[in-house]
């Protein structure tokens, strides 16, 4: 029975999930906790502390924070505590509110929000008036019977068996055709698999009980009293992200379906929102256990007679908001830090050889740095066959990679042709099934239970815990296979909750190789909706190459993060040229060969820097702007420290890396107009060129907003003070870029390119502030520790006044596996004022020259290090000792 089943509180009649075994804390990532100034982790827990809930009659809520409220109304007073794919944890400390009941209204009252509900104004759905019958449809399915029929008995009997059954939603009482009799149907909310489109979603007691009548939200925003009731619209909502950006129009309808599909973020000028967890299907271990791997909590959806909505009230705070949102719905993880350099993609058929000698080779002569390489779908073999199909496959293609194995040891090691350790994706197209062609079909098929002498296509089914744990233990955990480092699953839904079924492919995915390598996964997929910003990363899909696509790219990037999506990888240079755009086939294009410029150039300020096409040209050294390419990839390379750092506090705060302006400046206008910029971390504003330059002057006109403060220019060289626009020419060697003063920029050499850790770690200090600050956050770069408090962080502040600047780097705070006992340290002062008098560190001076320890101006265009800046090389100091620098001039 349902009570058995769930352990339903008899007083509240709450359901609660007796038990979430251990990997559960793996998924939904943990709960941040600070103490004496360390962050430490606790297994989340969908269910609140019994403080923080409030029943009324029908209703239950229950205070997360000061400004989240959860809103539950059942006619049946059944509430469900199980956590959902947007909803894991509930259990936070209680805050501070006061609660007044008189006469059948209820007063909720925190510092931020007054929630009022009316019971009277409440009238519980009476199910005896809103019957089924069995010819209703439901997802164009007859509508099943479940679980059995009662004995005829009367239309009243009836309905009152469903009113007591709390997984009930409704009922049919009609002639049984085929005895003659009257029967009685209930009709149960159950779990679904993903062969069956007959679900049941709440029946005619779905989401009726609040109303504008009986429940209202009072809160303040930006000085005005706002009320929220039921049916209120979100009407300035500040947008959410897409599926993907798949395209094969022409590129202005593109851009239209592009913005028309955006979905609503959490966020709006309208100060609050509510998100519906209503129908968001629940996880229960206890219900459906898998089988085979029992280590992944399954999927369920038994939906109850409930209404269970979240209230978002901060106001124009949306730090606040989505801080809330990362406690309720879990912190996005943080991916390896190879994913954070420069990945190379291309749709074309290499052999192992072609592409040592072909794209390999280059980035070695060419000194570019790589960090992952990615074999899209040509890797596995293409059989022809009858009953084949060559879009998905598990088995190498042996004509083009003899020795598969082998080639993937090579990447790793360091014998390489580059030298250094890359990280190998493979493409896999999961939806196609498993069809006879694949070698490992016998060994599969008899796994899942199927004749292998049929031939018959095994489809691809993640609802189905038997396929995923035989997909990964067959092909995937199997070698040679088992050598490959990320996945790329394209689009990979298949099976699953309804109408989730890509969360859950990436879900299935992304735990499992936690759980079984204990690596921190990365799979990259499109985007399975809220809640996949704890399944990174997103592939935005097949894009149009043109300015206009690239355009949308930076302006819906930020705006993921309103829903906490933060890392999106976009194809670099977009994946297909037609229907009129500048394409880039050709390297000679000059209009492409500048569009794939600014492409990469956006690159290396974004989340996920991976160039990709399908069969056109993606070594940059073909193209007449290759000089300024390589330089975008050498300042990506270089900022991976900083980019690191800020993915920590994305994973502790939930504002990802690229956000958008108005986060700390809410009330300019700027900050919502000027939607081609965006912050880049906390301290770096970007603003990407999304446009082809003026023929005449080779340059492009763009107007940059600065909040307020003071800022530089990437060289140092200007500084300006906020709020301002600055408009300025832009030529093809420019990124518009500018830094907050007092900002200190952990940046890395081309050396560290696959280190785990920067060595040596590169200081970079701009211009405008007499004081500031820094810092570097550094972990085992691809293991699960980092949710344990093992990592590093290094911290660097200095003064600056007219004669004299003050370097200090403090000792190093922590440790993990692999971290050194002594470190370089190079310092970058920008905007300064030459050559200086002297400059010592620890008391020792440091010469003149380019030398290790050694000084000296820097007179090369550089992004990483940039002309006219003073280049402090210090040598290796143990991490243990402070470091102090002077620098007089």
């Amino acid at each position: 029975g349902i009570n058995a089943e769930y352990g339903v509180d008899s007083t509240m009649k709450t359901i609660t999930v007796r038990s979430i075994f251990f990997f559960v804390a793996l998924l939904f990532s943990l709960q941040v906790i600070t103490i004496e100034g360390r962050v430490t982790f606790e297994d989340y827990n969908p269910v609140a502390d019994p403080k923080a809930v409030v029943v009324e009659n029908n209703a239950r809520f229950t205070v997360l924070t000061p400004t989240l409220i959860r809103m539950e109304y059942s006619s049946k007073k059944v509430f469900d505590d199980r956590p959902t794919i947007q909803i894991v944890n509930r259990r936070l400390p209680v805050p501070s509110f006061s609660v007044t009941s008189k006469d059948g209204t209820l007063v909720i009252t925190t510092d931020k929000l007054k929630l009022t509900y009316v019971a009277s104004n409440s009238t519980p759905v009476d199910t005896c008036a809103n019957p089924l019958t069995n010819t209703d449809q439901v997802g164009g399915v007859r509508v099943p019977n479940y679980p059995n029929g009662l004995s005829a008995g009367t239309q009243s009997q009836c309905c009152g068996a469903c009113n007591k059954d709390p997984s009930c939603s409704a009922w049919v009482y009609e002639p049984n055709h085929s005895s003659g009799s009257i029967d009685c149907w209930l009709m149960m909310d159950v779990t679904g698999t993903s062969s069956s489109n007959n679900r049941v979603f709440g029946g005619s007691t779905d989401s009726s009980g609040f109303n504008k009548n009986n429940l209202r939200v009072e809160l303040n925003v930006n000085g005005k009293s706002v009320i929220w009731t039921p049916g209120t619209q979100n009407s300035k909502n500040l947008g959410g992200t897409l599926t993907a950006m798949d395209c094969y129009v022409v590129k202005e309808q593109c851009i239209k379906d592009y913005w028309q599909n955006l979905q609503d973020g959490l966020l709006a000028l309208d100060g609050w929102y509510v998100l519906s967890d209503t129908r968001s299907a629940r996880y229960d271990s206890n219900l459906s256990p898998m089988q085979i791997d029992g280590s992944i909590p399954w999927f369920n959806e038994t939906f109850f007679d409930s209404d269970d909505l979240y209230f978002f009230g901060d106001g124009l705070n949306y730090r606040d908001t989505i801080g809330n949102y990362a406690l309720v719905g879990g912190r996005p993880v943080m991916p390896p830090r190879a994913a954070f350099g420069v990945w190379w993609s291309r749709y074309f058929a290499y052999s192992q050889q072609q592409f040592i000698d072909e794209v390999l080779s280059g980035y070695a002569k060419y000194q570019l740095p790589l960090s992952v390489v990615v074999l899209d779908m040509d890797w596995h073999t293409e059989d022809n066959l009858p009953g084949c199909q060559t879009w998905g496959g598990y088995t190498f293609n042996t004509k083009l990679f003899p020795d598969p194995q082998q080639f993937i040891s090579w990447l790793h090691g360091t014998s390489n042709i580059l030298g250094h350790p890359v990280k190998l994706s493979l493409n896999l197209h999961p939806q196609t099934g498993v069809d006879h062609c694949q070698g490992k079909y016998v060994e599969f098929a008899r796994a899942m239970g199927v004749n292998p002498a049929t031939n018959t296509t095994i489809p691809c089914d993640f609802g189905n815990p038997t396929f995923g744990s035989n997909i990964f233990s067959v092909f995937l955990d199997a070698q040679p296979l088992s050598g490959v480092d990320y996945w790329w699953t394209d689009y990979g839904g298949c099976g699953g909750p309804d109408g989730r079924s890509l969360y859950w492919s990436n879900y299935y995915y992304d735990t499992h190789l936690q759980v079984i390598k204990q690596k921190r996964p990365l799979v990259l997929s499109r985007n399975g909706g809220l809640g996949n910003h704890r399944l990174p990363i997103g592939f935005s899909g097949d894009t149009l190459q043109a300015f206009m696509t690239l355009e949308f790219e930076v302006q819906m990037t930020p705006m993921a993060a309103n829903v906490l999506f933060g890392y999106w990888s976009h194809d670099i240079g977009g994946f297909h040229a037609n229907q009129g755009t500048p394409g880039d086939s050709n390297p000679a294009n000059v209009t492409g060969s500048e569009l794939l410029l600014r492409w990469i150039q956006f690159g290396a300020v974004a989340p996920i820097d991976r160039t990709h096409c399908d069969h056109c040209e993606r070594r940059i050294w073909l193209f007449p702007h290759f000089f300024w390419m390589k330089h975008a990839f050498i300042l990506r390379n270089a900022l991976v420290p900083y980019i690191y750092t800020s993915a920590r506090n994305a994973f502790e705060t939930g504002v990802a890396t690229v956000h958008p302006m108005y986060y700390d400046s809410p009330l300019a206008p700027e900050a919502y107009s000027y939607n081609t910029q965006y912050m880049f971390g906390d301290d770096i504003v970007a603003a990407p060129i999304t446009s082809v330059n003026d023929n005449k002057t080779h340059t492009y006109t763009k107007g940059v907003w600065l909040p307020e403060g003071t800022w530089s220019n990437w060289n140092g060289t200007e500084t300006y003070h906020g709020p301002i626009v600055v408009t300025k020419d832009y030529g093809v060697q420019d990124i518009p870029l500018f830094v907050k003063a007092g900002s200190v920029i952990p940046m890395q050499t081309f050396n560290s390119v696959s280190s785990i850790y920067a060595d040596p770690l590169m200081w970079t200090i701009f211009p405008g502030a007499s004081l500031g600050s820094g810092k570097v956050y550094e972990d085992d770069s691809d293991g699960l520790d980092y949710l344990n408090n093992v990592y590093a962080v290094t911290t660097v502040t200095y003064s600056w006044s007219s004669s004299q600047v003050t370097i200090k780097i403090a000792p190093t705070v922590g440790t993990f596996d692999g971290f050194a006992s002594q470190r370089g340290h190079i310092v970058q002062l920008r905007g300064g004022k030459g050559d200086p008098k002297s400059v010592t560190a620890n008391g020792t001076p440091i010469p003149k020259g380019n030398s290790t320890p050694g000084w000296y101006i820097s007179t090369e265009y550089g992004l990483d290090v940039t002309e006219g800046a003073l280049v402090i090389n210090l040598g290796k100091y143990p991490v243990s000792t402070l470091v102090s620098i002077e620098v007089q001039y």
